[in-house]
């Protein structure tokens, strides 16, 4: 068996490379998955009712054929709508900072230290988003309006991206906690 050498934190030049190469594709991740999370929150489409009448998180939309524009108006407000709101707000802020303390850690952080405090934030990030998506997954006829038939609509590309980010903003912060600053 090939002896192994390891430097003066007890870690091997192999985990020094690994960490390294994975610094590009975890800031990758972070800003793909941070822009996905704006989409999901400021874009329309989290539920469809016709190719005409869309739902997102502020605003019910009408799609008018004589002007070709977007008619919207507020969405009626209930207590799992504004829960929603605030969740989906609170998922984009803690990744934003998640992504900003890393930034700064990555200039001021002395060799070898871990990332605990980005993966912390974007924990919460990945958390707040899970919470909004079940809320919306098991709430959605109080939040879109109670008299209307559900069966008539189905769920838009915004509800998709937020739940796709629920594995992406949990992945990363597992892998921040886990990486460490090489040089």
């Amino acid at each position: 068996m090939p002896s192994e050498s390891f430097n003066a934190e007890g870690l091997s030049p192999y985990v020094h490379t690994v960490m390294g190469f994975l610094l590009v594709p975890i800031t990758v991740l972070h800003l793909v998955t941070l822009a996905m999370l704006f989409i999901s929150t400021l874009e329309k489409s989290w539920w469809i009712w016709t190719d005409s009448e869309i739902t997102d998180l502020w605003y019910n939309c009408f799609h008018d054929n004589a002007s070709d524009t977007w008619l919207c108006a507020s969405t009626n407000e209930s207590d799992w709508l504004q829960s929603m709101q605030a969740l989906m707000v609170l998922s984009v802020v803690f990744s934003s900072i998640s992504f900003l303390v890393f930034m700064g850690q990555l200039f001021t952080m002395s060799k070898g230290g871990l990332f605990y405090f980005t993966g912390l934030c974007q924990a919460f990030a990945g958390f707040t988003d899970f919470a909004a998506c079940l809320i919306f997954t098991f709430h959605r006829k109080e939040i879109l309006d109670g008299s209307r038939d559900l069966s008539r609509g189905r769920f838009g590309y915004c509800f998709i991206l937020a739940w796709l980010c629920v594995p992406m903003l949990l992945v990363s912060a597992v892998l921040y906690v886990h990486l460490r600053k090489k040089q």
